[in-house]
């Protein structure tokens, strides 16, 4: 039975991975946030129709037969709601995108875009990354135009510029925090242990690897959707010609806050001969919390194989330093089996560490395993300043 631990705990992780429901605000315009202060009001020429001297400020909501409505607070306290058409609200957007760009080029500053957090996302926790390197935790309880404010711990109420913010983290329900700890950032979630997810590096991210002590990798993130690696071996007595040398060149793209789709290839150069696999995939979830499910083709000597290897894998922030990992590979030839790695990653800010067991299934010629603990171990260093 022992077999079924990988693959239990690869649903564990499919299941953990939460998705972040969408709120019920729209954004016009990210210069602009979910909240249309007076002052925006003026900026951009909005609302015509509410005087300046009584407007306060207004607000876009979406119900669920997409129905979409203005919420305009005044100053004597009413509230008037007042209906937009589909069309109606992308007017408004491309009306305040066009007075940007005309302030942009009279010189004048204009708002850069505002972190969003939706109404309904009041109760939630979130990790908070300020732009002078401050970071904390803490529970969103107000929502102003121009400030959010959190209870944290040990620092009581803060209230923070939304112009300061430079990341904000919700920490779903399926990944709950202390508020006592500091849940740092430990990358964008681009790959488990070996095996690549439809997460990107983001522009501006690096990361420097060390496998099994034999292999030395590196990786950066040239966009946020497109990052180039190379990994090679360092075998003690071989010849520099018959090292391997391998080129992971990865595009991705994000479809919606909890789902990214990408592909790539892995090309393998060794002794004069080469080899690797084409593969797509789809990825669900949060970085810290995400399931990983694709297709990839492996070719080697011009030719591609007939049928495809099927990757599952995904992983779990448990807590502070820990994260769970297994990645699995379905082979569907003729050689049919089952293989892959389980284990954990300990992090820290720039530096992580993976300790991975490894089991072999092969059910070609009847059901027999293999297993091997520890076999797969993982130094990796992240450098450079992510774009976002």
């Amino acid at each position: 039975m022992r077999f079924f631990i990988p693959l239990l705990l690869a649903l564990a992780v499919a299941f953990g991975a939460q998705a972040q429901q969408p709120g019920r605000i729209l954004i016009v315009s990210p210069h602009v946030g979910e909240v249309i202060d007076a002052q925006e009001k003026a900026t951009y020429g909005l609302f015509p129709y509410y005087s300046a001297n009584d407007f306060q400020q207004a607000r876009f909501e979406q119900a669920p037969d997409s129905a979409i409505t203005l919420y305009a607070q005044l100053r004597d306290g009413r509230t008037v709601l007042r209906p937009f058409t589909r069309a109606q609200f992308e007017q408004t957007s491309q009306a305040i995108e066009q007075r940007v760009q005309e302030l942009k080029q009279a010189g004048v500053a204009v708002n850069q875009p505002a972190t969003p957090a939706a109404a309904d996302s009041i109760g939630h926790r979130y990790q908070v990354d300020l732009l002078t390197g401050t970071a904390f935790v803490g529970e969103l309880v107000a929502l102003r135009p121009a400030q959010l404010e959190f209870r944290t711990s040990d620092l009581g109420i803060v209230q923070v510029e939304r112009a300061n913010i430079k990341r904000l983290e919700d920490l779903t329900p399926g990944a709950i925090r202390p508020l006592a700890e500091d849940w740092f950032d430990i990358g964008n979630g681009n790959r488990l242990f070996f095996q690549p997810t439809a997460r990107n590096l983001r522009k501006g991210e690096g990361s420097l690897q060390s496998i099994n002590l034999l292999l030395l990798g590196a990786n950066y993130g040239v966009t946020d959707n497109f990052s180039i690696g190379i990994l090679t071996s360092v075998v003690p007595f071989v010849p520099l010609n018959d090292q391997l040398l391998a080129f992971t060149p990865k595009l991705s793209a994000k479809v919606s806050e909890t789902t990214h789709v990408g592909g790539g290839i892995l090309y393998i150069r060794v002794a004069g001969e080469s080899a690797g696999i084409f593969y797509g995939n789809a990825t669900f979830g949060s970085a810290d919390n995400n399931f990983t499910a694709g297709l990839g083709y492996a070719f080697a000597s011009g030719e591609v194989a007939r049928t495809p290897v099927v990757q599952l894998g995904g992983q779990r922030r448990i807590s502070r330093r820990v994260s769970l990992l297994t990645e699995n590979y379905l082979i569907t030839d003729s050689e049919a089996g089952i293989a892959g790695l389980y284990g954990i990653k300990l992090n820290w800010r720039r530096t992580s560490l993976g300790l991975a067991g490894g089991y072999v299934l092969s059910y070609s010629d009847g059901l027999s395993s293999t297993y091997a603990v520890p076999i797969f171990y993982d130094f990796t260093f992240r450098f450079g300043k992510p774009g976002k």
